[in-house]
């Protein structure tokens, strides 16, 4: 199961998730997407469609290649559903579990990608070939552990996004390209990351692709109803 778990795990800055789409006019936004991830030397490659309810904080992951799933997130529960081997799993975290494979668009969404709400503090700014930099400390009582972020806008679009450690190492890097607006925001259709080791070495690196962007179409969103059957057993486990 840890292959899978790797599957659903979000590409990166955990912490800054942010739900500032439920400030915009939409009640569900679907995302086709493919997702490239590359680690020790091997790379893999997912396809699927995401479907999001906004007011329900609700998302449903529809995963095509390399195998049939669909995971169900919300709240403290994933589920993860295999329809041709009718098998299931429901994990139940003691905290709130991330939402996979859109934290890149909420997060893109938010001038301050969400750093406020979990204590993090504007230290400076500065502009640099049109591109404004915010710098963001991080609350004094994590700052041994955490460290400071930088994000890069331009014409409201959040296009950089850097993290580093509290030693002031870099630890991971996004780019946001490929800007659609959707409702009132810029969604990036193109996003790159990568995460590093202690010697600046690329441990990660992925590459999400979104398209086909589908607002507000019921019909198409029959999927965020999804429940697994009742005839298929359930294996919950607690992380």
């Amino acid at each position: 199961m840890q292959k899978n778990i790797g599957l659903i795990a979000p590409f990166l800055f955990l912490l800054f998730l942010g739900f500032s789409l439920h400030a915009a006019p939409l009640n569900t936004l679907s995302l086709d997407f493919t997702r490239e991830l590359t680690e020790n030397d091997k790379t893999e490659h997912i396809a699927g469609t995401l479907h999001y309810d906004i007011k329900a904080a609700r998302v449903v992951v529809q995963v095509t290649k390399p195998l049939q799933q669909i995971m169900v997130v919300k709240d403290k529960v994933l589920e993860i559903y295999y329809p041709e081997k009718k098998q299931a799993f429901r994990f139940v975290s003691e905290g709130r579990i991330p939402l996979p494979f859109i934290e890149s668009i909420l997060q893109s969404t938010q001038a301050e990608y969400g750093l406020t709400a979990i204590g993090y503090s504007l230290n400076k700014h500065d502009i640099v070939d049109e591109v404004l930099y915010t710098y963001w400390k991080p609350p004094e009582k994590a700052k041994d552990q955490l460290g400071t972020v930088i994000l890069g806008m331009r014409d409201d679009k959040l296009i950089s996004a850097e993290v580093k450690n509290s030693k002031g190492h870099i630890i991971a890097r996004s780019f946001y390209q490929d800007h659609s607006k959707i409702g009132i925001n810029y969604i990036p259709m193109k996003v790159t990351s990568s995460t590093y080791g202690a010697e600046s070495e690329v441990l990660q690196f992925e590459k999400i692709i979104y398209s086909n962007p589908q607002v507000n179409e019921k019909a198409q969103n029959s999927i965020l109803n999804f429940t697994i059957p009742d005839s298929v057993e359930v294996k919950v486990v607690k992380w």
